[in-house]
């Protein structure tokens, strides 16, 4: 479970901001969207939605996310000398653009433990990276390193333990990148790298899907079963194999992703409807809506999040997908019976229709606005309580502009500009069929 986020001096976050799960104030609303942890030291919720204006940095949070993630699981095998790829700070600021990037985490893994892990970096190298545990509640160090330090000098704290500590890797590496993909390194260790590459960031407009998700026994039935009750109009969905023959791909490519181009283009998947006289007609998969293709697509990541209590964060979730479908997602992971691991949904979205305090907490809702180029990350929950209770009328307060976080449109100078455009005849082509 994710505790608290924080980054500094990314995309469009400028200054540091903190997206935080921490249940805040009432813990009787709505108790069923968190959990306790600690004997009920923490309380983390299990759902939260980002709202906001476009272009108003809503995306680039999980963007950060996703940078991290890459620094904890995949730096490693970076060459010596490369420029670390996930260097992105912001670009509106002659002071900024040549600053390290920063991130922190609390997180919890799926024994337990807590943890906090912090790293900075620039273009060029990991300017400094710690990792703390709890034990017993107390912070303990696991490891560190300074801008100076090199893989010979990093420090270890006592509460390391259980394996190898010394790994040689680069300076454009991450310690836990190294160490946890190393048979030899503290099981603790190799778990908080795994729990890493196991959260999905499904970003907006990307295709996604679990590797052999499938081809697991049962697991086609359940999504379509899931499916068909979403009231879809689809009353199976069926596999049939394909041959892979014809797609050629470069020899140079990993085999890795060979294999897993291979296995996702090696089945097509059917969409059976019932026509009018009760009988059952078959559509390719391109045939079917988008939003029945789009829950097609995201239940396997939800389900398997749900099923590893893991998070799950989905820029613009509401892509395709009625309102009531959204709600019925969070609902899911809300639900203590069917999300008993306390996995955790983190969306993007427009759909304002979430904001009913009847589905959602205070802390739960977060806005981005962003001014000067720089985004900042507010939660609800900030507001004054006597103004924004934990009954209030949401979206209203939020529509009505109390909550910031709107566009600002000015109607005036776009229809002056509207007026003014000048004329150009011609036919508008917009696909194969016209002339």
């Amino acid at each position: 479970m994710i505790i608290d986020f924080s980054v500094k001096n990314f995309r469009s976050f400028q200054n540091e901001q903190l997206f935080s799960m921490n249940v805040e104030g009432n813990r009787n609303s709505l108790p069923g969207n968190y959990t306790e942890i600690e004997d009920g030291k923490f309380s983390i919720l299990k759902s939260a939605c980002i709202f906001g204006p476009n272009a108003s940095g809503k995306s680039n949070l999980f963007t950060a996310f996703r940078a991290l993630k890459w620094l904890i699981s995949n730096s490693r095998p970076l060459e010596e000398g490369r420029d670390i790829p996930p260097y992105e700070p912001f670009k509106l600021s002659a002071e900024s653009i040549e600053q390290p990037i920063e991130f922190s985490i609390e997180f919890v893994v799926p024994s337990g433990m807590r943890y906090i892990y912090e790293v900075s970096y620039n273009r060029s190298k990991v300017i400094s990276e710690s990792l703390y545990s709890f034990p017993k509640r107390q912070r303990a160090l696991m490891f560190s390193r300074g801008e100076l330090d090199t893989w010979e000098t990093v420090k270890f704290g006592a509460s390391y333990k259980g394996g190898d500590r010394r790994f040689s890797f680069f300076p454009n590496s991450t310690y836990l990148a190294r160490a946890g993909n190393d048979a030899s390194a503290p099981q603790r260790i190799r778990e908080i790298v795994l729990y890493f590459r196991g959260i999905a960031v499904i970003e907006a407009g990307h295709s996604a899907y679990v590797s052999n998700y499938f081809q697991q026994d049962g697991h086609l039935e359940a999504v379509s079963n899931l499916i068909c009750l979403a009231d879809t109009g689809i009353k199976n969905i069926t596999a049939e194999r394909r041959s892979v023959e014809e797609i050629k791909l470069p020899d140079e490519m990993p085999e890795e992703i060979k294999k897993a181009i291979y296995e996702e283009n090696s089945v097509s998947y059917k969409f059976w409807h019932e026509d009018q006289d009760g009988g059952l007609v078959k559509f390719e998969q391109d045939e079917i809506s988008d939003g029945t293709g789009k829950l097609f697509e995201i239940l396997p990541i939800l389900l398997t999040a749900i099923s590893n209590g893991l998070p799950v964060f989905i820029d613009e979730l509401d892509g395709h997908l009625h309102t009531s479908l959204v709600g019925l997602v969070f609902d899911l992971f809300n639900d203590p019976v069917t999300n008993p691991d306390s996995a955790q949904l983190i969306v993007t979205t427009h759909d304002t229709n979430m904001m009913a305090p009847s589905r959602f907490r205070r802390d739960q809702i977060w806005l981005v606005a962003k001014e000067n180029g720089g985004s900042s990350l507010f939660c609800l929950d900030e507001f004054d309580k006597s103004l924004v209770r934990a009954s209030s009328p949401f979206e209203d307060f939020y529509k009505d502009g109390r909550l910031g976080a709107l566009p600002s449109i000015p109607y005036n100078k776009i229809h002056e500009a509207i007026r003014n455009f000048p004329k150009r005849k011609g036919l508008i082509k917009s696909g194969e069929f016209d002339a």
